[in-house]
């Protein structure tokens, strides 16, 4: 599965992260997490996955904002 982000969808909400955390590793911390949401500036995020990620969809899944699409 191939992830695609859409960065101006993200919210910033770091659902994403958590849920990928509490999955892979079973804590929820943003910084165990495959996917990273970095801020730049007040606005603007971009939207990274680790060289770890598996592409297992579970940040999808957990997006409620449409910013992460499975291709």
């Amino acid at each position: 599965m191939t992830i695609i982000p859409h960065k101006e969808r993200c919210s910033g909400c770091m659902s994403c992260q958590l849920a990928c955390s509490f999955v892979n590793f079973g804590i929820f911390n943003p910084l165990k997490s495959n996917i990273r949401i970095n801020w730049i500036g007040d606005i603007e995020r971009e939207i990274n996955f680790t060289d770890e990620c598996t592409g297992c969809g579970t940040c999808i899944e957990y997006c409620n904002y449409g910013a992460l699409e499975e291709v």
